[in-house]
């Protein structure tokens, strides 16, 4: 009788299950080229939200890149869903983001999906990339 009633009470949960099932786990490899000058540290940002979108970061990694101007790094164990990437190239070394006369044509950053920021930062859905379940690359060009 306990069981035949167990059976009854989880048939339902039993026919959702895929929808309960843990999120994919993925990776995602960020790509940076064309680094002027090549040398300095480069720090790259990740956000999981609108809502967190450059304020507070999901994940960071940073580096020096190679005398070809070049990094690539790996976040891994990644729930599969949305992101966006924002690099900084640090040339100097000295822990900020150098900016120039009015705010730019210091040291350089970009986003992924190329989301300009000719006019302030761009919006997350602008920088947005959905993760696929098999990983991901991200390119992001300095030129």
């Amino acid at each position: 009788m306990k069981f035949s009633r167990f059976c009854r009470l989880a048939a339902p949960l039993l026919m959702i299950h895929p929808a309960l099932a843990i999120a994919e786990i993925t990776s995602l490899a960020v790509s940076i080229k064309n680094l002027s000058p090549p040398t300095g540290t480069v720090e790259v940002t990740l956000f999981n939200s609108a809502e967190t979108f450059m304020k507070e970061p999901y994940r960071q990694q940073s580096g020096k890149s190679n005398e070809k101007g070049e990094f690539i790094t790996e976040f891994t164990d990644l729930t599969s869903g949305e992101y966006a990437v924002v690099v900084v190239h640090d040339a100097n070394e000295n822990g900020k983001l150098d900016t120039g006369f009015l705010g730019f044509g210091g040291e350089s950053y970009r986003f992924s999906n190329n989301a300009s920021s000719w006019f302030g930062r761009p919006d997350y859905e602008e920088a947005r990339i959905v993760t696929a379940p098999d990983g991901n690359l991200v390119e992001i060009d300095f030129k």
